[in-house]
């Protein structure tokens, strides 16, 4: 059986590990289970996710130029200038996918995962 993937648009709670999410004309595929943490605004007490994703289209994200590149990489202590700080070139490309309940996604979910 081929495997479909089906676009939807979620809350935040409803991620899961699997999903491709795409936001900034990135595809950004999460994995591992989300942090959580509580937020109160207003009197509303709510639960914020964060989700690690790895960027799956990089040369369209390049391309398009909309998501400046060294967002994408993490800060490493000796990859810059004389030793000091700079980016981790060799490390995947990553978006961090954050938000609560409020906030929602466009993404792509594997059908035969589902069931």
């Amino acid at each position: 059986m081929a495997d479909e993937s089906k676009q939807m648009i979620v809350n935040t709670s409803q991620l899961r590990a699997g999903d491709v999410v795409i936001t900034h004309g990135m595809r950004v595929l999460l994995s591992g289970e989300p942090d959580m943490a509580s937020s109160r605004n207003s009197g509303v007490t709510r639960t914020v996710y964060g989700w690690a994703g790895r960027v799956t289209n990089l040369e369209e994200v390049k391309t398009q130029d909309i998501v400046p590149l060294g967002w994408l990489y993490p800060d490493k202590w000796g990859a810059g200038e004389d030793g000091g700080w700079g980016k981790d070139w060799d490390a995947e490309p990553s978006w961090r996918i954050q938000g609560n309940d409020l906030a929602t996604w466009l993404i792509e979910r594997n059908e035969t995962e589902e069931k």
